[in-house]
């Protein structure tokens, strides 16, 4: 079978937009067109996963080749976009092991599934997934590549960037009130809404969309980071702890970055030790901001890094997945 394009999200939300972004860089690297639903393609599909109506769907619109899709969150219901023609790459994964016959038979005609997170893909084999699967980890995308001007403008000494996680704002109260001089930036938390405010109360910031999100990133000396099944703010992620975009987005925009995570097999496929500091304690915490606080960004470390996780990497690796899978690629 063949591989003939890209079958768009049509992402809206200003946290999905880097799902546009991905396959702008995969449409190019592979020459893959992209297809994108109008308006009253999207509004049927939403009527018809309602209703549980996605079998009359998939009877008049289905491709005779493949397509791939990215699929925000892995589903235990049958949906419009996920039929014999799709090779969805799966994003969330926060299914238990109490839902995989559901999960099993929502993606029972597809010849593929792509796994972005290790500890999900190694999970399934071990409960012998019937369903053809790879390990295709996450990337950033091409255009937001490191370059040394993301270092010219540090206005931000540290900012908690995204959902502010209580096991680090609670490190940066106890650290604030030891270090008179210091003063953190944290948000209130809404992804689509968000609003930058200092420990003290000072405003710094609201986010209008994916740019002004990014400014702020570039803006930041220092932040933390978390995997999603240690984040004491995120629900739903029933302990699986995968490394997400957040990561490189705050790594190539300069940011030194003190982390909070378990070693998992996503955690340790990343090498994530190797760039970003592991915390479990505020005496750990201190030692490390202390340092970040009078050091400079490791430049050509992160740079090595990143190197291996941008999107181009990811389509020289996709290729060779689907030559496994006697897929090819339409030219």
């Amino acid at each position: 079978m063949k591989l003939t394009r890209i079958d768009s999200t049509n992402a809206r939300q200003p946290s999905w937009q880097i799902l546009k972004e991905w396959e702008s860089v995969l449409s190019k690297e592979l020459n893959l067109p992209i297809r994108k639903d109008c308006r009253l393609i999207r509004f049927i599909k939403s009527r018809m996963n309602a209703y549980g109506l996605s079998w009359v769907y998939h009877l008049f619109f289905i491709n005779k080749n493949l397509n791939l899709r990215f699929i925000m969150a892995a589903s235990k219901k049958k949906v419009c976009d996920v039929n014999a023609s799709t090779i969805p790459v799966i994003i969330d994964f926060w299914l238990t092991k109490s839902d995989l016959q559901d999960f099993y038979h929502a993606y029972s005609k597809v010849k593929l599934i792509l796994l972005t997170n290790k500890e999900v893909y190694d999970f399934l084999k071990a409960q012998g997934c019937p369903i053809p699967i790879e390990h295709w980890p996450l990337s950033y995308p091409d255009m937001h590549a490191l370059k040394k001007e993301v270092l010219e403008k540090k206005d931000f000494e540290f900012t908690v960037i995204g959902r502010p996680n209580p096991f680090f704002i609670r490190l940066l109260d106890e650290y604030s009130s030891k270090h008179p001089d210091f003063e953190y930036i944290t948000n209130n938390g809404d992804i689509d809404h968000r609003e930058y405010v200092t420990n003290r109360g000072r405003f710094i910031a609201k986010d209008t969309g994916r740019a002004s999100y990014l400014d702020v990133i570039r803006r930041t000396k220092i932040t933390c980071y978390s995997t999603p099944g240690i984040d004491e703010g995120k629900k739903g992620s029933n302990g699986y702890n995968q490394v997400t975009p957040r990561l490189f987005e705050m790594l190539c925009n300069g940011c030194q970055v003190i982390g909070h995570y378990p070693n998992t097999s996503d955690t340790l496929w990343y090498n994530l030790a190797s760039i970003v500091p592991n915390v479990s304690s505020y005496e750990e915490f201190e030692v490390v901001l202390d340092l970040y606080r009078t050091s400079q960004f490791a430049y050509e470390a992160v740079e090595a890094f990143m190197c291996k996780h941008y999107t181009s990497q990811r389509a020289l690796s996709l290729k060779e997945i689907l030559a496994r899978h006697g897929i090819s690629i339409k030219r």
